[in-house]
């Protein structure tokens, strides 16, 4: 199924850069979908458990026109509009209607305690070169800011810590856009974001929602602690591909 997405007039982000980023993230998303999703089925989330399963069901030109769609409405700004247009598109629709998929047990009581998680994840990250950054003035303490491995890699890892029923911990990175490619997508209302350019998460990509809301892993038991934090690592090394990608249109920015 093809579908024509609407070009807007009104906005200042050049549509030729913008096509070309939602490009480099379907490439990645295929590549994850085509391969039989093995990163995003280890994903101890309920709002993404149920991905996999949702888009073996769709026929195959389905399966591409929600790839299109995942890629495009992530590099667009979000709006109330947007979101009307994305409830209307055939393919896109249904699947934002999915709901949460939790395992048939006491997910919740096999959690392991906030301070638990934080330790647990802050030596995994460590252990991979992540380091943990110090502000002036200090966040709460359920939010913790690393910087990369690489000192090339200037995007800001943010991990925070939530032991809410719904919620556990959510993750990504922040600033990863280099300058050159960002003053493209500068927005003149504050309040105003474009998912992927202000939170780059494999979740929220497969989401779909696109909104600033949090899309937590909860699903983070005792028992898969330290798998969860190997989980992470991989998961990141796979984002700071993906955005290397993207930054390496910088050359061709005007």
């Amino acid at each position: 199924m093809e579908y024509r997405f609407d070009v807007r007039e009104d906005t200042r982000v050049p549509e030729d850069l913008r096509s070309q980023f939602a490009a480099i993230i379907r490439q990645d998303m295929a590549a994850e979908a085509d391969a039989g999703f093995p990163l995003l089925r280890r994903f101890p989330n309920s709002e993404t458990a149920s991905v996999p399963g949702v888009f073996a069901r769709l026929a195959k030109p389905d399966q591409e026109s929600l790839l299109d769609a995942l890629a495009h409405y992530s590099t667009v700004q979000w709006s109330y509009d947007i979101v009307r247009e994305k409830r209307a598109h055939p393919v896109l629709g249904p699947y934002l209607a999915k709901q949460p998929l939790y395992p048939k047990r006491d997910w919740h009581g096999e959690r392991p305690k906030k301070s638990v998680l934080k330790k647990s994840i802050t030596e995994a990250l460590t252990a991979a070169g992540f380091v943990r950054q110090k502000q002036e003035a200090p966040p709460p303490s359920g939010i913790v800011e690393f910087a990369h491995p690489d000192p090339a890699v200037q995007a800001r890892l943010i991990v925070s810590f939530d032991p809410g029923l719904m919620r556990q911990m959510d993750f990504g990175f922040r600033e990863w856009l280099l300058p050159r490619l960002a003053k493209h997508f500068l927005l003149q209302d504050p309040r105003a974001f474009i998912p992927v350019i202000g939170w780059l998460a494999y979740d929220h990509l497969w989401h779909g929602a696109g909104t600033n809301n949090p899309i937590c892993w909860d699903l983070i038991s005792e028992a898969n602690l330290e798998e969860t934090g190997r989980l992470l690592v991989e998961v990141l090394e796979r984002l700071t591909h993906l955005a290397a990608r993207i930054n390496g249109l910088d050359a061709g920015a005007r």
